[in-house]
């Protein structure tokens, strides 16, 4: 009887040992392996790359572990995405993504996966102050010029953006709801083509980012006329901001941090906080400077809090122009 009863309490301790390890004591010990970030846009050197990188560095430093960057871009960065929200729970996968992904649940009917049920949130990592501008040879100086024009010449005037469905296009017919006017869209596989045709007197106006923006003022090429932020920026004081006029217009171009859902709560906990002194650090500061951008540190539940506000706020704009992403 002795001896069955050791063989149970040493049964049990054997149990008790295995949950311990893969328990608290193993979330200590996180990571032990290197960690795949993927970028959900292809190729590789594009806007993302440029703030990703400096960061994966620093991240990889301060967590003790690489970190492998990954551009796994297609159908519209859902390649990467349901990559990563398919991925063992267990934080050696993460996504880094834009804010185009708040956008996704209300527009793409064909998504692959939940947004809030497949993916749980590690943390924001950058912003950028989003610009509207305008071709300078239509003479608009200020929004109210534009709107203007806008109301009296209906269809006459052509924004671009960086691809249907994305922030800058939603942008785009957020300020025509708001304003009450009507104006063509063009969407571009990217900002520089965009800028290229209102300098060329092919395009009325885009939203764009405050980097790409600040070298075109000096000589004039484009006009900027307001902020999609809800604040003025240092680089263009001048500069009102389109809540100033439209109560609760925002457009932001930011990057964060998903993992998988059920991703123990302690591995979250440590990257984020690696995550945090990664964005502290001056190497990480001074990098994204050079590409107009800034860091944002958050903690997972002020980032979750934020994708939920920004899902239905970009929700209704797409109920409203009866938006359906087709690629």
């Amino acid at each position: 009887m002795r001896i069955t009863t050791l063989k149970m309490g040493m049964g049990l301790m054997a149990a008790l040992f295995a949950a311990f390890a893969t328990g608290p004591a193993a979330a200590q010990n996180f990571p032990t392996k290197p960690i795949h970030l993927i970028i959900p846009f292809s190729p590789p050197g594009g806007p993302v790359d440029l703030t990703v990188r400096p960061f994966a560095e620093k991240l990889g430093e301060f967590i003790g572990q690489p970190i492998i960057v990954e551009n796994m871009g297609g159908a519209g960065t859902m390649i990467g995405s349901d990559h990563v929200a398919k991925s063992a729970p267990d934080g050696y996968t993460l996504l880094i993504t834009s804010a185009a992904i708040m956008i996704m649940p209300s527009s793409n009917p064909k998504m692959p996966f939940d947004l809030m049920r497949d993916l749980t949130p590690v943390g924001t990592v950058s912003q950028s102050t989003i610009v509207l501008v305008v071709d300078p040879r239509l003479g608009f100086r200020n929004v109210p010029d534009l709107v203007t024009y806008a109301k009296a010449n209906p269809g006459k005037l052509s924004f671009g953006s960086t691809g249907a469905g994305g922030s800058l296009h939603l942008g785009g017919e957020m300020l025509k709801l708001m304003a009450g006017i009507d104006m063509v869209h063009v969407p571009y596989k990217g900002a520089a083509g965009a800028l290229i045709d209102i300098m060329g007197n092919n395009l009325s106006m885009t939203f764009v980012s405050m980097a790409a923006v600040l070298p075109l003022t000096k000589g004039g090429k484009i006009q900027p006329i307001a902020v999609a932020s809800m604040k003025r920026n240092s680089s263009l004081p001048d500069l009102p901001t389109l809540d100033s006029l439209y109560p609760g217009f925002e457009v932001t171009a930011s990057n964060s941090v998903l993992a998988p859902a059920k991703t123990p709560a302690a591995n979250i906990t440590r990257i984020n906080q690696a995550m945090a002194k990664s964005l502290s650090s001056q190497y990480v500061k001074d990098a994204f400077a050079k590409s107009g951008v800034e860091p944002v540190i958050s903690t997972p539940e002020e980032f979750g809090a934020a994708m939920k506000v920004e899902v239905a706020r970009w929700a209704k704009v797409v109920k409203a122009i009866n938006f359906v992403q087709t690629d």
